[in-house]
């Protein structure tokens, strides 16, 4: 029996020092591979999409610098169909406008929040405007998002209705 055990781990100790070679090596993780499987890579892709948008008729006489919300919804590349609410200053003498809030909410949930500055010009009962968006922030996929995008329209003051479409747009998340 003692011949046994000493056999036994005379065995083992001899295959402790045998090379690997010949039997199949485990694919090796290098970093780059690591990265590219990283679910938190900020990646950036084109954007753009159109809104309409909906908004309470001005009050008479209008105010110098009249605050706007407007609600409604967009068809975006990346967030669907998303609800947008937005909180504006326009400056009715020097035709700018500021938005004080602004914010996308795709069918999921995840939020993705802008600002907007640009110009609008009277364009028959309305004004036909256009401005740069910047992306920045959110909510779920779009927490540290970034990006921007140009974006042209009209609005009108028959209907209190806006339209405005996204172009050379991009964003990051």
């Amino acid at each position: 029996m003692r011949m046994l055990h000493a056999s036994v781990i005379l065995l083992a100790v001899s295959m402790l020092g045998c090379d690997r070679e010949g039997l199949p090596t485990p694919p090796a993780i290098g970093l780059s591979t690591m990265q590219a499987t990283r679910s938190d890579q900020i990646v950036s892709r084109p954007l753009s999409g159109k809104c309409d948008t909906a908004f309470d008729p001005p009050p008479l006489p209008p105010p110098p610098i009249l605050r706007q919300v407007d609600v409604g919804t967009c068809q975006m590349t990346h967030l669907g169909r998303a609800a947008m609410f937005a909180v504006q200053e326009i400056d009715l003498a020097s035709g700018t406008q500021t938005s004080v809030e602004v914010t996308f909410t795709a069918p999921n949930g995840d939020v993705l929040r802008a600002s907007s500055s640009g110009t609008s010009v009277p364009n028959g009962p309305g004004v036909a405007f256009s401005a740069t968006m910047t992306f920045a922030g959110g909510t779920g996929r779009f927490a540290r998002a970034s990006g921007s995008a140009r974006l042209e329209g009209q609005a009108s003051f028959v209907t209190n209705t806006a339209t405005f479409t996204f172009s050379d747009g991009w964003i990051a998340y």
